[in-house]
């Protein structure tokens, strides 16, 4: 795409001495920046010349945590989060369980017991009465609770008699003994998992397309993926037949850690569309269900931390391990105690002048005095501030006092830590404006009641930055994307709304006029006035 987008408020993510109003871009690169259109197309005459009337450009947004290949694979599958009520949910299993052969596994996610409008713990009975003797498995919100049927416990084997993995919990009824149909973590509800089929190569495909729309509708060019090693070879299949689509940033299982190693992979491996970034591991579980690993024991309990899913020595030997080969970490720690011992990790592994970007994903609560530790060892907080309205009522019930260091984007930049935002999607939506509203109002859409601890407010301009540089910095990509410079990656979301000029309670009414990747336009929204 040879083009001279002008009369824009361009936003190039670094200081300047003039803010540019005009991009030129040469196929797939950012060539020039100004504010002198004669000049520019004297100096590109052939170049076509695009008004976008005004419109904010951005680079375009990357998604510092997604497991986008799973929610491709099921975007056609059962989703709940819309849901209100326990009642809702289950018309929507039984709906779609009708649709599905007899033999078919019901899959489906985004069930959530704090949103329903009262709270009900569900149960594989409940579930066996909309399945139509299908087994099913329906992954809670935040996808650390699995919700089977007895089908599905019967075809894996979990009976009163299994006992407790390691790093992970059945439910069990206190009077039978029986397993209640709700599974902890991985290693409670791996049994379950590794039973579900694949789905067949062409459905993939086909919900690929429809999930990368969803995501271009949102001006997102790129994602960090935390998918399991099927998700990285579709990733390769893709990226080697030229349609992979976005910049991709892959986190392996640590599991594959041993193989990784034998077979010479290192972070930053791979091309300019898929990288690879390091190792994924796991400190713990989630706030809720009550498995985040906590310094003190969980609100209204007396010697309930949660779960440790890695213990600390485990961390430091795998962190240690992966960064002598070359090889980044991002470790999952949600409680306090568990950013704690990914820290201490880090430490361990700590060594100046390293290149490794290594991460902490969610960090979600953290003690004051881990704060300087983070900084010191150069660790970077990759968060999602969706998850902040969301988890408000958890952390209230959950955490009590402790929510006052529960998602603090403020404090942790001016400490000078680097923040790269995402999404978790799709425990939450793939929608980076959501994202930044989330940051800059930390109150739902609507929501009474007011911010939640509005000191922790970010401006606008921050909130954008942790979509754009702040992912490419943790990617190790900020010398050639994240931002609007000659030389840079022509990737664009184009805005039909002024996120900077709005009123910030409406941000999340925002709309992305057109996404550009590659130097080609993605996709354009059927009512903008921008002709491009």
């Amino acid at each position: 795409m040879n083009c001279i987008l002008h009369n824009a408020v361009v936003c190039p993510q670094y200081k300047t001495p003039r803010r540019p109003t005009a991009i030129v871009l040469s196929k797939n690169k950012i060539v020039a920046l100004g504010s002198d259109v004669p000049s520019l197309r004297r100096e590109y005459p052939k170049h076509e010349l695009i008004d976008v009337k005004g419109r904010v450009i951005l680079p375009g947004f990357v998604d510092s945590h997604t497991h986008f290949f799973f929610w491709a694979r099921t975007f056609n599958a059962v989703h709940l989060e819309t849901q209100t009520t326990f009642a809702g949910c289950l018309t929507e299993i039984r709906k779609n369980a009708s649709r599905l052969d007899k033999n078919d596994w019901v899959i489906g996610d985004g069930w959530a017991m704090d949103r329903w409008d009262e709270y009900h713990v569900p149960t594989a009975a409940e579930l066996d009465s909309v399945t139509g003797g299908r087994p099913a498995a329906l992954f809670s919100k935040d996808q650390h609770m699995l919700w089977v049927n007895s089908k599905a416990l019967d075809m894996a084997g979990i009976t009163a008699d299994t006992p407790q993995p390691e790093g992970g919990r059945i439910e069990k009824d206190p009077s039978t003994g029986q397993p209640t149909g709700i599974l902890k973590e991985m290693p409670g509800y791996f049994p379950v998992i590794k039973l579900i089929s694949r789905p067949q190569p062409g459905l993939v495909e086909k919900n690929w397309k429809l999930a990368s729309q969803a995501a271009y509708s949102k001006g997102v060019t790129g994602f960090h993926s935390m998918d399991g090693p099927e998700g990285f070879d579709f990733y390769r299949q893709l990226n080697e037949k030229g349609k992979l689509g976005f910049r991709v940033h892959y986190y392996y299982p640590v599991k594959m850690l041993d193989e990784l190693i034998e077979r010479g992979i290192h972070s930053d491996l791979g091309d300019d569309t898929l990288r690879i970034g390091g190792v994924k591991l796991f400190a713990d579980g989630s706030l809720g269900a009550c498995t985040a690993h906590m310094i003190k024991p969980y609100k209204g309990t007396k010697d309930d931390y949660g779960v440790i899913v890695t213990p600390l020595d485990e961390l430091k030997e795998s962190i240690g391990k992966a960064a002598r080969h070359g090889l980044a970490s991002a470790v999952h720690a949600i409680g306090d105690k568990a950013v704690e011992n990914v820290v201490s990790a880090f430490e361990a592994a700590y060594t100046r002048n390293s290149p490794l970007r290594q991460r902490i994903e969610h960090m979600q609560l953290i003690a004051p005095k881990d704060i300087s530790r983070v900084k010191r060892f150069g660790v970077i907080g990759s968060m999602q501030p969706s998850h902040c309205p969301a988890d408000r009522k958890l952390v209230a019930e959950h955490w009590g006092k402790r929510g006052r260091y529960a998602y603090i984007f403020k404090t942790l930049l001016n400490a000078g830590i680097p923040l790269a935002f995402g999404s978790d999607g799709p425990i939450e939506p793939i929608d980076p404006i959501a994202g930044v509203s989330a940051a800059v109002n930390r109150t739902g859409f609507g929501e009474r009641g007011g911010r939640f601890y509005p000191e922790e407010s970010l401006t606008v301009a921050q909130a954008v930055y942790g979509f754009t540089a702040g992912p490419a910095y943790a990617a190790g990509r900020e010398a050639f994307s994240g931002k609007i410079a000659p030389g840079y990656q022509a990737d664009l979301a184009i805005l039909e709304d002024n996120i900077f000029t709005m009123p910030k309670s409406k941000l999340h009414t925002a709309r992305v006029a057109a996404t550009i990747f590659d130097g080609k336009i993605v996709f354009r929204h059927p009512e903008s006035s921008v002709s491009i």
